[in-house]
């Protein structure tokens, strides 16, 4: 592995939609501002599944979108990355999250993680830009990193000898905000422009979103965290809160003078609640692992945040970020959406 001298700028998004805004903006104009209004968070009761986004941020100009791309081996697999990357100059790759070599310190899982591969060397390495940034409750952390890997660290970044968990089959599914059909081999996985529009329509049982989201979410939290924590929700959530912030963030820095000073401080008022919670996941997670989970401090958190974003939601409407959401109510009744 070589590193650039120069790092990416990370703008604050997800594993995902990091290196997906990269993309984009070389492809699509405006897509900095696309990403920030797609924010919204849909939960499905019956599945657990998460939804970040109410639009398919896959779509691309000239009707075409982002697909998914399989191979069972790797020779296969980078025959495919480099075609695309032949066409297009860049073409977003499933990455080991738990794999990376920039990492610092252990991730806390193996999961699916895009990067952006932007050149090759002359000798056949791989440019690879991650703008993403975190730090994990291992102790862990994540910079931005661009350099070049040799085929055979490629390789072993890109690859998924056992396959996915469902957890993490439905999370790439979704991750896009609408589900974009996964390859019939999963071992490599990349991304390729091909003709068609993903339908903005969430399958299945009812969807729910604003303040019933947020309440069932608490509750997916709780049962996850007095469990062996299987379906992920502390990852979602955690991509949740970047989303807002990365939201919040784009309205005030827009809107500027536009903003009464009521209106600015009901979206400061989210951005704090917000930027506290990934504090709170760490504290009730490490808090269950020692067998004293704390169920009032999820509930009470999700509800703070519940009446945060209801309050806020329309400054956010006017400005062009998502609908008006009803207050939580006392019985904590359940809108149900389908998309």
């Amino acid at each position: 592995m070589r590193t650039d001298s120069i790092a990416p700028t990370s703008v604050g998004l997800s594993c995902y939609t990091e290196n997906l805004a990269g993309y984009l903006c070389a492809r699509a104009p405006g897509s900095t501002d696309l990403l920030a209004r797609s924010v919204r968070l849909a939960v499905q009761p019956a599945t657990g599944s998460f939804s970040h986004h109410d639009r398919a941020l896959n779509n691309l100009p000239g009707n075409s979108r982002l697909g998914y791309r399989g191979a069972p081996d790797s020779e296969a697999a980078l025959a495919g990355v480099a075609a695309e990357l032949a066409r297009h100059g860049r073409v977003l790759v499933v990455a080991d999250s738990g794999a990376l070599p920039w990492l610092s310190g252990a991730a806390d899982d193996h999961a699916p993680h895009l990067l952006l591969v932007d050149g090759r060397t002359p000798e056949g390495d791989w440019h690879l830009v991650d703008g993403f940034t975190a730090l994990f409750s291992s102790g862990g952390s994540q910079d931005p990193f661009a350099g070049t890997l040799t085929e055979a660290e490629f390789s072993a970044l890109i690859a998924f000898p056992r396959g996915l968990s469902q957890v993490h089959r439905m999370r790439n599914t979704l991750a896009f905000g609408f589900p974009v059909a996964p390859p019939a081999h999963e071992t490599y996985q990349w991304l390729v422009e091909e003709e068609g529009a993903t339908q903005e329509r969430l399958p299945g049982a009812p969807w729910l979103t604003g303040a019933a989201a947020l309440e069932e979410t608490a509750c997916l939290l709780a049962a996850d965290l007095e469990g062996d924590g299987s379906r992920g929700v502390l990852e979602d959530l955690w991509a949740a809160a970047q989303h807002h912030l990365f939201r919040d963030a784009h309205l005030l820095a827009g809107a500027g003078d536009a903003l009464t000073r009521a209106e600015r401080e009901a979206v400061e008022a989210t951005t704090a609640k917000w930027r506290e919670l990934p504090r709170m996941l760490r504290f009730a997670a490490n808090s269950a692992r020692r067998g004293r989970p704390r169920p009032s401090l999820i509930t009470g958190t999700f509800t703070a945040l519940a009446e945060l974003e209801a309050a806020a939601s329309p400054v956010h409407a006017a400005h062009g970020y998502g609908a008006p959401v009803a207050r939580p109510t006392a019985a904590g009744s359940h809108v149900r959406q389908g998309g």
